[in-house]
């Protein structure tokens, strides 16, 4: 047992341990962090050397004995330069990723190892690819050993996405944890031990994760990095003065988990509300002295803030596309409303259900606070229900009905006094997100809420029955609303729909399942056979929304019904460019979500088209005109999409503001909210022109680019050594060809493969694959198309088991191989060797690995030059008329070769100056616009160590 660690044993060199040779990546005092030679880096170790018995160590040379062949060492080759760790790339995660990043998607990686701690605002505009910059940052921060324990906070509606981009993009498996997760977790790790320990990468909602006892779990732990998705949902709420009261739960526990992690990255497209102090309380959560002063009248230093704020226009990124000669990546837009003026049947039900909500209010008048509330709300989720389809109102009143008449049963004849207040399990903040749009938490679905809003009772057993007497008269007037009746149906049977079929495939968004349900059934009976129709909701499972996702997007006529479940994780852009919107929004961010994920980077088409159905209801026209209009010309103007309130009171303040009663009942409009008295509070619109020139003013946008040039052209260098797209589909073929895996082409040109063989079975390996393609620009056409790339499980196992095979395997043997050429006349040994190097960077070195090669005559000194080198590696095998003996003796020679040290050594140190060379000017580039300081060392390089992987002798074909 060694409890001294030989001081030549640096990072880079090659070490034996356990029976095993490790590549060195890291010496941290008595802790080795190491890479086996024969794995990858998913088999990286960490040792404590006290307990470890640590030696210098070296790959064995080739054995001559054993004549290899040229196609087994070939592959052999190629998985090792597949396997190179980040070969000499600037930026080692992008081998290792899905993504096809643009310059200005990488500028934030580069801004961020600038940084000893990244703390950045990402705050690109809706569509701009933030969870993909995220996502890079991430990768870098893991490909350099800077994160490992990683968390995602996010709305709940957006956990899955968040899982699936990560799975996806950049093969970094998280865990979404919650209530209901949790217990299946518990069952598979150690009894006592607390998941948020267990599970490195985990996705949380911020609302769970904001519980008092769910919060101190996770500040118990160490988090190296920290992701915060829609992160103005945490910022402090607009405080007037220093001595108002504000709900502060999510900023404060913001606040404690980004202090708490090394690293943070908080996201947003909307960070300014239109309050100077909740914009720089984001600021403040970064931590790096950006902002000071009181909470409530903070100061924003620019100098400082701007180094961590990286915040881009749509129109910023066309503008750097057109100065870069090349072609904006989006489309047009073609957005438009749809007006619908209501038969007299539905405004007479309309009526009915103001008339029912002004009930519902006086009867709220004598129970608690709480009950007056949940009533307000109510009342505009009647409404709500009603302007989207009648089925959706009629089965809200039954819903309703039924829960009334369980009340009355339950009591007495004589009970005339007692006063029901049934909250049905909801809060009073989740009534009002589900009536203005909102993300209403974790706890329930958007579906369950508005159902359990329908079960809210309040008041004695009279007021029961006249409620029921009214809901009659309105069931009555909703029942009179056939589907000829429905004005709005029959607009988008008749016009709307149609009109969409200039191109093969139409969404249509609503918030209601029973609107889904009967637009499913009238579009079906309205349309010919040719029309396939879908649906996607939220009580369908993951895999049933992928099925059926993939069914719509291969239709060639498809109409895809679905609810906000689809919005919020699912990229739309490659399988339609319309959307209608059955009904209108109240959050103008619900809208813009929708309408981002087709107008988007990737969309295919030149224009994407958008109809937003409105009836000719003062409710829906009062929304449309003052917030939806106003946003859109908002965005027209100031180049970004506008933010939403301080707080979702706004928006009926906004209303009343405006002398609008929106079609609500009086005293909801009033009393709505329970908040301060409007006397009392600050009037402050996030639409007059005031508020708006001030976040444009505060805001980064037109961030300076960053240099990129330099380091693109180095990246597609290390690419093109490595080996690019057909590289690593000529690996894949051959491999499965070594381990008799079969594979053909299908019709689409793409693969099907079948894993046969034992030695590459596994945990992440599947028996079959089909639809493979190599190419990320294809894959990202067809959700069902599989991308293989050097990070894919089934690749890395591949490598893995050529490495094994080739390196060991007796009848398969790699190291050495005999070919005949007509590019030699005597015989001639070329070398492949794996040659480590390791720049001096801080806190850490960067190991950097090349296959270098050489040749020499094996009975003459003067090495070959390189392209005589290279065209031995192309040229065309001829037969060898040696004997075994003479073919052994020769390869003896050759790995006994007296000039081959030397000569190996030299080429070393001339790629080593190479790369000086290029790391030296790509630093300068990047210097020159502030952002170089990450590459400080990056070009001080040093040969770490050298193994010798393969010798190939050649021999004259005459």
């Amino acid at each position: 047992m060694s409890s001294q660690l030989p001081s030549n044993i640096q990072p880079g060199s090659v070490v034996e341990n356990r029976n095993r040779l490790w590549r060195v990546d890291a010496v941290d005092g008595n802790v080795v962090t190491a890479t086996p030679l024969d794995g990858n880096t998913a088999d990286r170790h960490r040792f404590y050397t006290p307990v470890e018995n640590i030696e210098e160590g070296s790959l064995e040379p080739p054995d001559p004995k054993k004549l290899g062949n040229p196609e087994f060492q070939r592959l052999l080759n190629r998985a090792y330069r597949l396997s190179m760790l980040h070969g000499t790339a600037p930026l080692v995660s992008l081998q290792r990723s899905r993504v096809i990043p643009t310059e200005y998607q990488l500028t934030p990686v580069v801004m961020a190892l600038d940084m000893p701690r990244v703390r950045m605002l990402l705050a690109d505009d809706v569509g701009l690819g933030k969870t993909i910059e995220a996502g890079l940052i991430t990768s870098e921060l893991m490909a350099r050993n800077k994160a490992d324990r990683i968390l995602i906070i996010t709305p709940a509606n957006l956990r899955e996405q968040w899982r699936e981009a990560f799975n996806y993009f950049f093969h970094i498996d998280a865990d979404i944890i919650s209530r209901r997760h949790r217990k299946a977790m518990e069952k598979e790790i150690p009894p006592g031990t607390s998941p948020w320990e267990h599970f490195s990468k985990l996705i949380v909602s911020i609302d769970y994760a904001k519980q008092n006892s769910v919060r101190h779990e996770i500040l118990d732990q160490d988090w190296d990095l920290v992701i915060i998705d829609e992160a103005h949902q945490a910022a402090k709420p607009h405080e007037s003065g220093a001595n108002e009261t504000v709900d502060m739960q999510r900023w404060d526990f913001a606040t404690e988990i980004t202090d708490h992690a090394e690293h943070c990255l908080l996201l947003t497209a909307t960070p300014h509300n239109g309050y100077t102090d909740s914009f720089a309380s984001l600021i403040r959560m970064l931590d790096v002295d950006a902002v000071s002063g009181p909470r409530h009248d903070p100061t924003i230093h620019r100098d400082i803030a701007q180094r961590h704020v990286v915040q881009r226009r749509r129109d910023d990124v066309k503008q750097w596309f057109s100065d870069s000669d090349g072609q904006s990546p989006f489309p047009e837009r073609d957005q438009d409303e749809v007006r619908v003026t209501p038969t007299e049947y539905e405004q007479e039900t309309y009526d009915a259900v103001r008339e029912y909500g002004e009930l519902l209010m006086s009867s709220a008048q004598r129970s608690s606070s709480k009950s007056q509330t949940l009533a307000r709300w109510s009342v505009i989720h009647f409404l709500k229900r009603a302007l989207s389809s009648p089925e959706a109102l009629r089965q809200s009143l039954k819903n309703r009905q039924d829960k009334l008449e369980d009340r009355l049963e339950d009591l007495d004849e004589e009970d005339t006094q007692t006063v029901i207040e049934e909250t049905a399990g909801i809060s009073e903040s989740m009534a009002q997100a589900n009536a203005l749009d909102d993300d209403p938490g974790e706890e329930y679905s958007e579906e369950e809420v508005g159902e359990r809003v329908e079960r809210v009772v309040t008041g004695d057993k009279a007021a029961i029955e006249r409620e029921l007497d009214v809901l009659e008269n309105v069931a009555e007037k909703a029942e009179r609303v056939t589907k000829t009746r429905d004005a709005k149906l029959q607009r988008l049977l008749d016009e709307t729909l149609p009109n969409r079929f200039q191109y093969p495939r139409v969404i249509i968004f609503t918030k209601y399942v029973d609107t889904l349900e009967y637009l499913e059934e009238q579009i079906k009976d309205s349309q010919s056979d040719e029309t396939e129709v879908f649906t996607l909701h939220g009580s369908l499972n993951e895999a049933q929304r992928k099925e059926r996702f993939k069914e719509f997007e291969d239709s060639t006529r498809g109409v895809l019904i679905a609810t906000d479940v689809i919005s919020e994780g699912m990229n739309l852009q490659h399988a339609a460019n319309q959307i209608i919107h059955y009904e209108l929004p109240w959050n103008p961010n619900r809208l813009e979500q929708r309408n981002g994920r087709i107008d988007r980077y990737g969309q295919k088409n030149d224009e994407v088209v958008i109809r937003t159905m409105v009836v000719e209801d003062q409710m829906d026209v009062a929304i449309l005109e003052k917030l939806v209009q106003k946003a859109n010309n908002i965005r027209q103007e100031y180049g970004f999409s506008p933010p939403y309130f301080g707080d979702d009171e706004g928006i009926l303040e906004l209303l009343k503001d405006e002398g609008i009663d929106a079609g609500v009942p009086q005293a909801t409009l009033e009393e709505f909210g329970g908040g301060s008295a409007p006397a009392e509070r600050e009037s402050a619109s996030v639409f007059d022109d005031q508020t708006l020139d001030r976040i444009k003013s505060e805001s980064f946008y037109g961030h300076t680019e960053v240099g990129l040039q330099e380091v693109q052209k180095r990246q597609e260098e290390t690419h093109q050594r490595i080996g690019g797209q057909g590289t690593l589909e000529q690996f894949v073929k051959s491999a499965l060809d070594l381990f008799s895996c079969s594979y053909e082409m299908n019709v689409q040109g793409h693969l099907d493969i079948k894993i046969t063989a034992d030695r590459l079975q596994g945990p992440d390996i599947k028996r079959e694959y089909e639809d493979v393609t190599f190419d990320p620009n294809e894959a990202s056409q067809s959700s069902d198309t599989e991308m293989l790339d050097i990070a894919h499980p089934l690749v890395q196992r591949l490598i893995e088991a050529v490495k094994e095979t080739a390196l060991t395997d007796e009848d398969r043997y790699g190291r050495t191989a005999i070919r005949g050429t007509n590019e030699v006349s005597e015989p001639t040994a070329v070398y492949t060797a794996l040659v480590r190097y390791v720049a001096d960077t801080k806190p850490d070195p960067t190991i950097m690995e090349e296959l270098v090669q050489v040749g020499l005559p094996i009975y003459g000194d003067e090495p070959l030059e390189q392209d005589i080198v290279e065209a031995l590696e192309e040229s065309e095998a001829k037969p060898v008329q040696r004997t075994s003996m003479e073919k052994e003796d020769d390869l003896k020679d050759a790995l006994g070769h007296g000039a081959f040290e030397q000569t190996l050594q030299r080429r070393a140190e001339q790629r080593r100056d190479k790369i000086v060379e290029q790391r030296t000017e790509m630093r300068a580039e990047l210097e020159k616009s502030g952002s170089g300081s990450w590459l400080s060392g990056i070009d001080d390089v040093e040969i770490a160590s050298k193994d010798l992987l393969t010798v190939t002798v050649y021999y004259g074909s005459n």
